[in-house]
């Protein structure tokens, strides 16, 4: 049985792919598996994974598209590590990562069931262009994920196979935010362990027309939690709908729906105007963004 099952979903994404995995097999941690899955590409994927022949990876196909959700869960099904870490076939590990992480929740952070990284951002027409994110949270951070204190990335989290025994797989409904349901549902469950050194390199895709699908799955996911939600009290319920709704606004700004976005980020400061001044400073950079590439869209 290997110590990490790696899990790396793909879909169209040959001219990254070989990054990702020359990153896992660059790490100081070796004991792993890698599992591929192919979320039925239709480019050159097959003809890049034929480079590789190490033992340790093992590849699975869907018949047709199901995005990334039930990608990783075919991954899980399959997955024989006392670790599961999942890994975007467009993004990259640094050599330690694995390690140090394994290295905590073996030793000081034995009681944790999951982990995560800080991350070197790259989002070529986003706002986070070469941007380093160190986070600090930990132990019982339910709350704070909750209230969106800070962000777990994808390719930074690794936790123990054993709270699959607890908690279901990603829900396949979500075509977007299906990480955060898991995360929200996993941290009921355990405490979290951090690495705030940044250990893995993200590479964001900013111009993807992605803002009314994440609308229409925020809500979905904010309906899924209401009763978690409601447990922190009016204050914070209303604070964790105003975020959003300020998210889904900034989302509309990036694509250029300036008046979707400026309706919902209305819509977020009457519900709670006390969000951080941090959002509200980014919000204005992309309004003032979005104007520049006017003519708006409705």
């Amino acid at each position: 049985m290997p110590l990490v099952s790696i899990i790396i979903p793909t879909y169209n994404r040959a001219h990254t792919i070989e990054r990702a995995l020359q990153s896992v097999m660059g790490q100081t941690l070796q004991d792993f598996e890698i599992l591929i899955v192919d979320d039925a590409s239709t480019d050159n994927t097959t003809a890049v994974l034929d480079k590789f022949t190490d033992q340790r990876i093992r590849y699975f196909r869907h018949d047709k598209n199901l995005f990334a959700g039930a990608a990783r869960n075919t991954g899980m099904k399959a997955a024989t590590g006392k670790y599961i870490a999942f890994l975007d076939s467009d993004d990259a590990w640094l050599p330690e990562k694995l390690e140090r992480q394994v290295e905590l929740l073996e030793g000081v952070d034995k009681d944790c069931g999951c982990s995560y990284t800080g991350a070197l951002i790259n989002a070529e027409s986003g706002l986070l262009k070469n941007a380093t994110y160190k986070p600090a949270w930990h132990g019982d951070a339910l709350q704070a994920y909750l209230l969106g204190k800070f962000t777990i990335w994808t390719p930074t989290f690794l936790f123990r196979r054993e709270l699959l025994q607890q908690v279901d797989p990603f829900d396949t409904t979500l075509i977007r935010v299906e990480d955060v349901d898991f995360y929200l549902r996993i941290l009921q469950c355990c405490q979290l362990s951090c690495v705030s050194e940044p250990l893995v390199e993200l590479f964001l895709d900013m111009g993807k027309e992605t803002a009314e699908v994440g609308d229409k799955c925020d809500w979905i996911l904010l309906n899924k939690h209401r009763e978690l939600i409601a447990q922190q009290g009016t204050y914070w319920s209303r604070y964790i709908y105003a975020t959003y709704r300020f998210r889904i606004g900034e989302r509309y700004l990036n694509e250029g729906h300036i008046l979707k976005g400026l309706k919902n980020i209305a819509k977020a400061i009457l519900q709670n105007p006390l969000l951080p001044p941090k959002r509200y400073a980014a919000m204005l950079l992309r309004l003032f963004r979005a104007i520049l590439k006017a003519p708006a869209k409705s």
